[in-house]
């Protein structure tokens, strides 16, 4: 899996023009979404993707609560006292990790795993859209007429597209033809 993965996080920066990195973060999210479905309860899960050889570690983790707060989620949390039983320096907090067997990606994880990555790569472009057009302020916007809509224009500059309204638009006087 691990050459397949990196070719696959590489075409998938490049088609969607997102930063690697992105990408190897939602693969991370996607395997970790997919593990937490072997377990009961509410656990968490994180997964590390080595970025130069693909393979993946899986950790189940748990979060330090100070004693007088209680467990609020017995699944994914643990108390102080019990935490500095297991790991003398650990703070409140910080997680306490243990490594479990990695999820061999079946049909089903994939296909799991292939929503949360598609989610995460469209929230990443409308944020670089919205970054872009953001940057460009108080400018003139120059672009195409896609379409009308209800009287309102449809226009498209370069990967942005924006409505202007029928209220907002300067009337054209049209002059008689001689």
């Amino acid at each position: 899996m691990n050459r397949e993965m990196l070719m696959l996080v590489d075409a998938i920066a490049r088609e969607k023009n997102v930063e690697r990195d992105l990408v190897f973060a939602a693969v991370e999210s996607a395997l970790a979404q997919a593990t937490k479905k072997l377990f009961e309860g509410d656990v968490d899960i994180r997964v590390a993707l080595d970025r130069d050889s693909g393979d993946y570690e899986t950790f189940r983790r748990w979060l330090v609560v100070p004693d007088e707060a209680g467990l609020q989620n017995p699944d994914a949390e643990e108390m102080l006292m019990d935490a500095k039983d297991r790991l003398a320096d650990v703070e409140e907090g910080e997680y306490i990790e243990e490594g479990i067997p990695s999820l061999p990606i079946g049909r089903i994880g994939a296909m799991a795993a292939k929503q949360v990555i598609l989610q995460k790569i469209r929230d990443a472009e409308r944020e670089m859209l919205l970054t872009d057009f953001l940057a460009r302020g108080e400018k003139i916007f120059v672009g195409t007429v896609k379409r009308m809509d209800k009287g309102d224009m449809i226009v498209e500059s370069g990967r942005v597209e924006g409505r202007l309204r029928r209220s907002e638009m300067i009337p054209i006087a049209l002059r008689p033809s001689s």
